[in-house]
């Protein structure tokens, strides 16, 4: 018999000494009794808010994940993309620069799926606004995703389509002030279950929790890292250590520094300077090094290459890519 909801806040929020963490199988029913609406406001609020006070542990997570995976729409998985990644925390001092390594990828035949959430007065450039200017026109749905996806390579679907439960959630930091667990949840979803799965995030030490999620699902493999804001963008300017799991064992690769010097932070956002860098009638010092480092990361999740022969190989893709079009607006052939 399932147990009031009151009972898992009362384990996790008893204290040091008292509270506990949630199992596997206790975090899965408390977050799919969130996800259903079957909580009341204060109780959700005080949930999450007791849980982003001590941090969720791994085991946690994990049964979170069960939940929210549960509750995708089966036809999500009928995309069958090759790589998922989960665009999430919007850029505010660069451009969203790994959307061209994208694009790269897209036009040498990988299928892509990118999904992503927005929060309302956050001031950051979510890739939701960027892909539009880049050629990748909006969908509004799973048939209209798959279409995209078979056309271009590439197609982006938003939270709030995939879950949009867990989309309310991330959108409630206007009202808590903080994030919850559910900016992390997004980022480990993988909604479409594709075999390859890349996760950046921002806070040092969240790179080693999700590698322990990740061994937990030995179906696909991952690649997580400290990205540049939180987004699945490699910064060349520094060493970066990458955490690539396959079926079930972690390993951990460091991409070097590829930047030969550090750029400034860009004076605006202008979507106009990524499609000039792209066509080749513009520079952007940080955007090349950014776009050939995070193209080596992903191939080394992709191709099982060492970090040498993917730096190779993201330079000469880069130098080969189709400038004639915008990013995604290129004729593309499946693998």
């Amino acid at each position: 018999m399932q147990q009031p909801f009151s009972e898992y806040i009362k384990i996790i929020g008893k204290g040091q000494k008292g509270g506990r963490s949630l199992t596997r199988e206790e975090a899965y029913h408390a977050m799919k009794m969130v996800l259903a609406d079957q909580v009341t406001g204060d109780q959700r609020g005080a949930f999450l808010m007791l849980l982003r006070t001590r941090e969720e542990t791994p085991e946690e997570v994990i049964g979170f994940v069960d939940a929210c995976r549960e509750l995708i729409k089966p036809d999500v998985k009928t995309l069958s993309p090759m790589l998922d990644i989960g665009c999430y925390a919007g850029k505010r001092r660069q451009l969203p620069w790994y959307l061209l390594a994208v694009a790269v990828l897209a036009q040498n035949g990988y299928s892509i799926m990118l999904h992503g959430a927005h929060e309302p007065g956050s001031g950051r450039l979510y890739a939701s606004k960027a892909l539009p200017a880049l050629g990748l026109p909006e969908v509004d749905d799973i048939a209209q995703a798959k279409l995209q996806l078979a056309d271009t390579g590439v197609t982006y679907l938003d939270l709030s389509q995939l879950l949009p439960a867990l989309d309310t959630i991330i959108k409630l930091r206007e009202v808590f002030g903080l994030r919850s667990c559910a900016n992390t949840l997004a980022r480990l979803l993988n909604p479409s279950a594709a075999p390859y799965c890349v996760q950046g995030v921002y806070h040092m030490h969240l790179d080693h929790k999700h590698c322990r999620v990740n061994e937990n699902y030995p179906a696909f493999n991952a690649l997580c890292f400290r990205g540049d804001g939180g987004d699945p963008e490699v910064n060349g300017e520094r060493e970066t250590t990458l955490f690539l799991t396959r079926h079930a064992k972690t390993e951990e690769l460091v991409l070097p520094v590829v930047a030969d010097k550090w750029a400034l932070k860009d004076k605006e956002m202008n979507l106009g300077d990524m499609l000039a860098l792209w066509s080749g009638s513009g520079q952007s010092v940080y955007g090349e090094q950014a776009i050939i480092s995070t193209l080596a990361s992903y191939l080394v999740l992709l191709e099982s290459c060492d970090i040498a022969d993917a730096l190779v190989q993201a330079r000469q893709l880069w130098r080969q890519r189709n400038k004639a079009c915008k990013p995604f607006g290129n004729d593309f052939q499946p693998r």
